[in-house]
């Protein structure tokens, strides 16, 4: 694509557009190559379209912060059509729910964020990103030199007459006046480089600081653990595995050796008799205690039965002695229930009358003939056959209970004889032992004590894998400060210094306040320096040397050399082509001396064929070939 023409290149303001909720909508269009100015009494809406064109060029605020309530909340969208070096787009920004922080681009949206990225690349600017801080050494972080900061210097609002923009950091500020000049490219990347490398050796110092405490600590710690447990000084991972591997084979041959012990004390608990067991061992011990342990068993067991079966006999006892003495209450109970009379049925239980007629001798009930005598003999039968039966029981409770006794006697005797033998083996058994166990001791002890060293082990090396890593950390760090060191910033051929860029921006600064030296301005002239992009007046700072009024002078010869920067410098220069200039009568400046400067930045508008738009309230001065008056009809209600 061609470069743009003198008179294209930048950006132009063609129209402002407020929609209202009916479709009715306000249009305020505006000329290029001359100073627009917006007039009309207070709250008209002059500072409300400088907004619309500053809310379209991508603010992140509120539609109440950025245009005041009175003027969203009586408008759906607004909208301005502008030119970005000839090429014609609208940027539209809708005030409903949902949308208020996007901004329409010919009908694509994007959110506002993404804005300056869009804009940056259609006027060509370089989208930088800049060290937060003066000293790009001391900076800890980067932050993006967005179009709006270089907006906020060709865009002068109320608040920013006595300043380079409001609430501006000078780090940004700095920025933006070399991007302006045409030398942010260089500068931000040795700047970058400066701060990347202070990062790259803030991080190699940590990370030296961490590795030399790690170090330190790491020797300590393994120095420690090595004399506590007897192990060799260790200093590497490779020496911890050796470690370990003889550790492990010291392990193995103690478990084998107690394996071999362990089985030939298996033999001797078992009864065998191995080779080379003591002298004078007894295996007949152990067949006696065996035999006398199979005898007590079954004495215990038939004692077992004995009892069960003394307790069911004297169980039959006591059911043939309840027998009989039922059987006696029954011959008592003939005599004395004889004489009463049964009133009813067993069976039916039906009423009986005993006065029913029956024979002396018969019964009144079945008319048989009743014997008393034959009731009681049978009663004495049974009682002489259960009288029989208890006798034999006694019997057989007697010798059972005898049978017992005597088992229980030889249980008695078996249990003492077990006991006698279970002695003898366990003298005879510890003696055999005895000679086996201190080395079981000892054994045992060597298998704790390794494996509390093998415990031992991981943890060296956890400790030496965090310094071997704090190591590794070091070297990178310093590998990157090597490397960044080595490089050197992408050098951009350009034709003019930054020095000379300053020298010919102030000196149109000066062209400007020249014709003020006999009014506000000092006589000294403003230059700035290069280094830093301060501007001095004299010998001394404009913000130190000047007065509120001066200050007001200064920014007007300041937003003068914008307009020229592309005839004074050449392509690198950021040019805006565009000038907003918010109520210019400020700090009590005389209304002659703003009026004049209005008519310079007028003639310097047509002369480079940029655009300046200003609001006032006083009549512009009248000059119909460089000066477009634009009266507002609309008046807010003040808030």
């Amino acid at each position: 694509m061609s470069e743009p023409s003198t008179s294209e290149r930048g950006l132009r303001i063609a129209k402002v557009t407020l929609v209202h909720p009916s479709g009715e909508f306000d249009e305020y269009a505006f000329e290029s190559s001359k100073l627009n100015i917006l007039t009309g009494v207070r709250n008209s809406s002059k500072t409300t379209t400088l907004r619309v064109i500053d809310y379209c060029l991508g603010d992140r605020d509120s539609p109440a912060e950025a245009l005041k309530a009175a003027v969203a909340d009586e408008h759906v969208e607004v909208s301005t059509d502008l030119r970005i070096h000839g090429q014609p787009h609208t940027l539209t920004r809708y005030l409903t729910q949902g949308r208020m922080g996007k901004v329409s681009i010919d009908g694509s949206e994007i959110t506002a964020a993404e804005f300056s990225d869009w804009i940056l690349g259609e006027l060509g600017w370089p989208n930088l990103r800049i060290p937060k801080g003066l000293h790009p050494t001391a900076a800890t972080e980067q932050v993006a030199l967005s179009f709006r900061n270089t907006l906020r210097h060709f865009y002068r609002n109320e608040d920013s007459w006595t300043s380079f923009a409001n609430k501006e950091h000078e780090f940004v500020r700095r920025a933006v006046v070399s991007q302006l000049l045409g030398f942010a490219q260089s500068r931000t990347a040795q700047a970058n480089r400066d701060f990347e490398l202070a990062q790259a050796k803030r991080r190699r110092d940590e990370a030296e600081a961490v590795s030399r405490e790690v170090r330190e600590s790491t020797l300590q710690a393994i120095t420690a653990i090595s004399q506590n447990l007897g192990l060799p000084l260790t200093h590497s991972a490779e020496q911890v595995a050796a470690a370990r591997r003889e550790l492990q084979g010291e392990l193995n041959a103690i478990h084998e050796h107690r394996r071999t012990l362990t089985a030939e004390i298996q033999g001797i608990t078992e009864g065998s008799t191995p080779a080379g067991a003591p002298a004078g061992y007894d295996s007949s011990l152990t067949v006696a205690y065996r035999d006398v342990t199979s005898q007590l068993r079954r004495a215990t067991e038939e004692m077992a039965d004995l009892e069960h079966l003394l307790e069911e006999h004297r169980r039959s006892a006591r059911t043939v002695t309840a027998e009989v003495g039922r059987m006696e209450r029954l011959i008592t109970s003939i005599e004395v229930f004889d004489t009463l009379p049964v009133r009813l049925c067993p069976a039916c239980e039906q009423s009986v009358n005993p006065q029913r007629a029956h024979h002396e001798d018969a019964c009144y009930l079945c008319f048989q003939p009743v014997d008393d005598d034959k009731r009681q003999r049978r009663a004495q039968v049974e009682i002489r056959s259960l009288e029989s039966e208890l006798s034999e029981l006694d019997d057989v409770i007697a010798h059972t209970a005898t049978d017992l006794e005597a088992t229980r006697g030889l249980q008695q005797t078996l249990h003492a004889q077990q006991a006698e033998l279970a002695q003898q083996l366990n003298q005879q058994r510890a003696a055999q032992l005895a000679p086996f166990m201190a080395t079981l001791e000892e054994l045992a002890a060597q298998i704790a004590q390794l494996e509390h060293k093998m415990t031992a082990l991981p943890a060296m090396e956890e400790i030496l894998q965090r310094r071997d890593e704090a190591h590794r950390t070091l070297l990178s760090a310093q590998q990157t400060v090597d490397q960044i060191e080595k490089q050197q910033p992408a050098s951009r051929t350009s034709v003019l210094a930054p020095m000379d860029r300053c020298s010919a921006f102030a000196d149109r600064m000066n062209d400007f306040l020249a014709r003020y030296r006999d009014t506000l301005w000092v006589t000294r002239d403003v230059t700035i320096r290069d280094t830093d992009l301060t501007f001095y007046v004299g010998s001394r700072p404009w913000d130190q040397g000047l007065g509120a009024e001066a200050k007001v002078l200064f920014f007007l010869a300041y937003s003068y050399a914008t307009l020229f920067l592309e005839r004074d410098l050449d392509q690198e220069c950021a040019f805006p082509g565009l000038l907003l200039l918010d109520n210019p009568h400020q700090q009590g400046i005389a209304h002659d001396v703003v009026r004049q400067a209005l008519t310079e930045l007028a003639g310097a508008a047509r002369d480079t064929g940029t655009q300046v738009i200003s609001t006032q309230t006083l009549r512009p001065p009248n000059d119909p070939e460089t000066i477009r008056e634009i009266a507002m009809p609309k008046v807010y209600a003040a808030p």
